[in-house]
């Protein structure tokens, strides 16, 4: 919220914003989208974001520990506990899923088809949560953060035409309004 009313700020009333994040700012950009924002933010784009906080250290605890269940429940538990004492949260609460309930905002997720980090089951859960204008695009053989590098030129594009759909469109609303 601060960025964005800095931007405000540096570049005036009139300036439309779109927020836009990779992975953790992925999950960030949809974090915010919840929230009350001011009118000059427009639309949104996530790259590869988790659905919780909680989901994703469960599954990484697997992935990359081969923690068994029977660990990673009461592990993952404590790590909760200690998580609302240090930052006044349980790691349940961090769910872009209920932020986005909240967005009412066009929004386009992004997300790597073989994507070990971030599973790609999670872009259809951010996906389903919205019920603002929406738009997904899963590059097919792009690993976690890797859709950009794999297929510039289809990223590219694919933003591109959500942008012209959302201001050409938007604009065009304007005009008839006139």
């Amino acid at each position: 919220m601060r960025w964005i009313k800095k931007a405000i700020g540096y570049t005036g009333d009139e300036t439309q914003i779109v927020v836009m994040g990779q992975s953790m700012g992925g999950a960030t950009a949809m974090m915010v989208s919840g929230l009350k924002l001011p009118e000059q933010v427009k639309a949104f784009i996530e790259d590869c974001g988790y659905s919780s906080v909680k989901e994703e250290v469960e599954y990484q605890a697997g992935n990359l520990f081969d923690l068994p269940k029977v660990i990673r429940k009461p592990l993952i538990k404590t790590m909760s506990g200690i998580n609302r004492i240090e930052n006044g949260f349980f790691l349940k609460r961090a769910s872009s899923d209920k932020q986005l309930r909240k967005n009412t905002r066009p929004f386009l997720f992004i997300h790597g088809g073989k994507d070990h980090y971030v599973p790609t089951e999670m872009v259809h859960q951010n996906y389903a949560a919205t019920n603002a204008p929406k738009f997904l695009w899963i590059a097919p053989l792009a690993g976690h953060a890797m859709s950009y590098p794999m297929y510039k030129n289809k990223y590219r594009q694919v933003i591109k035409d959500f942008l012209k759909n959302i201001f050409v469109n938007h604009c065009k609303r304007l005009h008839k309004r006139i």
